[in-house]
């Protein structure tokens, strides 16, 4: 979004739940004070900007912040863009206006008991895209280097969601940014060892097709304006010219995207890879925060929805998959 905390895919808030229950501190904190934390709680939300579902939390760093010039989008030339699209498959969706007015738009969450029937736009949330979208900090062609194109700008009432009562309740960071350009799977890694995964041996095929400028090479049938349609690219790739990995790319181990070779190990996926999603990522050895804090005797936990289901799903062909696609 212009102007405002665009966290890509990866944060729409990071939440420390303290067990302590205190507000935040007034001057420095003492060591009798840190004591009094039991556990810390990072929710890592993904898929939201701040401002999509936190841009009307009361006090907070969102939408009443941003300047005009912020809350403009401009088009790939450069000029300000007349309106906005929402863009579905490369056509406009036929939920929202053609023409929107160009800037942050207000749209209806849906209510509690019709969340999972309502699917909402989807934006692409990719290394080379998101450094595009931020154009040097100003924050200005999100719409025009989205696969949805205006949605990017919309906004929500979040105050009915579980999560905004957990912000009152706890620390909600307004300022806070993701580490990397991209998507979930780069920024899980920043996360968790603030490093790039490295894939030295990735084929060609995955590999981002770059111009001098060091920005994705167009395909020749792009559209040339925002106006008319997403752009295109020869090849977004998952991995850069230089061999990392910054684009989703599917793990060495179940749950993978790959399947396991049919007389093969099921906990592995096929290191052929697949036509679609290449070859899995090589097994990688970084230091973790895990790895600090175990050293550290802190015990530590990380969960994730669906898991055992995924992990169950992983043991079956893909076309038998009902998890993991």
């Amino acid at each position: 979004m212009a102007g405002m905390k665009w966290f890509g895919s990866v944060m729409s808030a990071c939440v420390g739940l303290l067990a302590a229950g205190t507000a935040a501190a007034q001057g420095p904190v003492t060591d009798a004070q840190l004591g009094r934390i039991q556990h810390i709680l990072v929710i890592y939300a993904e898929n939201r900007s701040f401002d999509h579902l936190y841009g009307l939390f009361p006090g907070a760093n969102g939408l009443a912040n941003a300047t005009a010039e912020q809350k403009l989008q401009r088009d790939r030339d450069g000029s300000v863009l007349p309106f906005l699209t929402v863009w579905k498959d490369g056509k406009p969706d036929p939920r929202f206006p053609l023409h929107i007015p160009n800037g942050p738009f207000a749209i209806a969450l849906p209510p509690p008991d019709k969340v999972d029937e309502v699917i909402l736009p989807s934006p692409i949330h990719a290394y080379y895209h998101n450094m595009q979208q931020i154009d040097g900090g100003r924050n200005d062609m999100f719409a025009a280097m989205s696969t949805v194109g205006g949605f990017t700008m919309a906004y929500a009432d979040g105050s009915t969601l579980r999560l905004w009562q957990w912000a009152k309740q706890y620390t909600l960071a307004d300022n806070f940014f993701m580490g990397a350009f991209g998507g979930s799977f780069l920024n899980h890694q920043w996360l968790i060892c603030a490093c790039t995964p490295e894939f030295a041996d990735a084929p060609e095929r995955i590999r981002a097709k770059l111009g001098p400028d060091g920005k994705l090479l167009t395909s020749p049938d792009s559209p040339p304006s925002a106006t008319e349609g997403p752009p295109r690219f020869i090849n977004n790739g998952q991995v850069t010219p230089d061999g990392k990995a910054v684009n989703t790319t599917q793990p060495p181990y179940q749950p993978s995207g790959i399947a396991p070779t049919p007389d093969g190990d099921i906990a592995l996926a096929d290191p052929a890879g697949t036509e679609n999603l290449g070859p899995p990522l090589p097994p990688q050895t970084a230091k973790t925060i895990g790895d600090t804090l175990s050293a550290k005797g802190i015990s530590w936990v990380w969960y994730a929805g669906g898991w055992r289901a995924a992990l169950e799903d992983s043991k079956l062909p893909l076309d038998l998959r009902k998890v993991i696609y």
